[in-house]
């Protein structure tokens, strides 16, 4: 499930992210982590929203789903 808009998603569809103290990173397996749908991540405005929620640089965060999407 995404955490931006609570919507279902085969895992598999999902992208995985977890957050390492005070950033946002790839999830590597170990720890709590969290998904975001692709339409999520292609929403400039959630994310935003998720930019500020986990108090990242929006540019940075953009990068990083970038790569991973």
């Amino acid at each position: 499930m995404c955490i931006i808009c609570r919507s279902r998603h085969p895992q598999k569809s999902l992208i995985r992210l977890k957050q390492n103290g005070k950033e946002v990173i790839a999830f590597n397996g170990m720890g709590r982590s969290f998904y975001l749908c692709r339409n999520c991540v292609n929403d400039k405005k959630k994310l935003k929203g998720l930019a500020k929620r986990f108090k990242q640089d929006l540019e940075q965060l953009a990068r990083l789903l970038g790569t991973l999407a």
